[in-house]
């Protein structure tokens, strides 16, 4: 299921400096605004809860949904891998 993003609550975070919504949830594309940027985040395979990379269509080890302004600083398009003090919940 995917929420809708007029209707979700967010948390602001701040991914490689760029500030972020959050959501744990999966939100539906169709209902975020065009000129904003939209990503998932993934954790690890032990599954801590740490975001380690942001992408497209993550399918495993989801963690949550980035809305940003401004496009993140992924490589080749594809993946962002998230160092440590990358993501930080603000």
């Amino acid at each position: 299921m995917r929420l809708d993003y007029r209707k979700e609550k967010f948390q602001k975070v701040s991914v490689c400096g760029i500030p972020c919504d959050f959501s744990d949830m999966r939100i539906d594309r169709r209902t975020v605004p065009k000129e904003r940027y939209q990503y998932e985040v993934a954790d690890d395979d032990e599954s801590q809860g740490d975001p380690v990379r942001v992408g497209y269509g993550i399918m495993v080890n989801f963690i949550g949904t980035l809305i940003s302004d401004v496009p993140l600083p992924l490589v080749d398009d594809k993946v962002l891998w998230l160092q440590d003090g990358d993501f930080v919940y603000l």
